[in-house]
């Protein structure tokens, strides 16, 4: 008998070890790109200018592709001209564990802002929480955050809506045959352009956060700000509910599907 209950627990055990190892994020280099899997979707974040979401797959299907496209989500400020996110300077898995990866994207915008995006990945939920500061690297001063462009989202491709809500929390999206991508915040405000640029249906997105922004003076680090990105199956419905769960993500990954909730001391206890 008490070999069996050890064979019960050496096989419980690698029941864990595997249901964290499916669990994991993985996050890898694609050459011009880097590559972010979960259980819910794929992402490629481009090097090149400008830097940031190009592909975006959900169950097999291309919500968004390309990694090529020069301007999909990044963010944009105007002084001095329009400065985009410039080419990935560097970036890093700064944190990794089987349910979440946080990853470090760096860029500069050609002239005094250097943006530095904290990007958590969930292995369970459709969403990604990031955190974006600015350092003065100029010898100017700056602000952090102004014009409405930070961050921006060009859909650039096949679209069937886009739309804004104001409520629970600011948040926008688009959908597609594929599935949805969206933008949610709960210190900015959001727009929606349903018609812009290229061709009714294609249209582009903000969240902005002007009323946060200070003016940084050269070597400034300004505050973080916070906000998500989502690419989800669904459509419309499910992108506007997603916004009374996004910015509990902890909680949510917990909770978003079902897992093995035995822990090894909870094992050892049997016998």
């Amino acid at each position: 008998m008490k070999y069996f209950v050890v064979i019960t627990l050496l096989a419980l055990a690698c029941v864990l070890a595997f249901n964290q190892l499916a669990d994991a994020v993985s996050v890898s280099d694609g050459g011009d790109v880097v590559i972010i899997e979960t259980e819910n979707y794929e992402v490629h974040w481009k090097k090149a200018a400008q830097m940031g979401y190009t592909t975006a797959i959900v169950d097999g299907n291309a919500i968004i592709e390309g990694d090529s496209e020069g301007r999909r989500l990044y963010h944009s400020a105007n002084y001095a001209g329009w400065k985009d996110w410039g080419a990935l300077e560097s970036w890093e898995v700064v944190e990794e564990s089987p349910g979440m990866a946080v990853v470090k994207f760096v860029s500069n915008d050609g002239d005094r802002k250097e943006y530095t995006v904290m990007a958590t990945y969930y292995d369970a939920v459709e969403f990604i929480r990031h955190e974006v500061t600015v350092t003065n690297v100029g010898n100017q001063a700056v602000s952090s955050f102004s014009d409405g462009h930070e961050p921006q989202f060009e859909i650039r491709g096949p679209s069937d809506g886009l739309t804004g809500w104001d409520a629970p929390i600011p948040h926008n999206a688009f959908w597609n045959s594929a599935g949805f991508g969206a933008l949610y915040t709960e210190t900015g405000t959001q727009t929606a352009f349903p018609d812009w640029a290229n061709g009714a249906g294609n249209g582009r997105m903000h969240l902005d956060f002007a009323d946060l922004g200070v003016d940084l003076q050269p070597g400034d680090v300004s505050d973080p700000i916070v906000y998500w990105v989502a690419f989800g199956a669904g459509g419309e419905a499910e992108a506007n509910a997603l916004a009374d769960i996004v910015t509990a993500p902890v909680v949510a990954a917990v909770q978003a599907k079902d897992k093995l909730a035995t822990t090894w001391g909870t094992l050892k206890a049997i016998r």
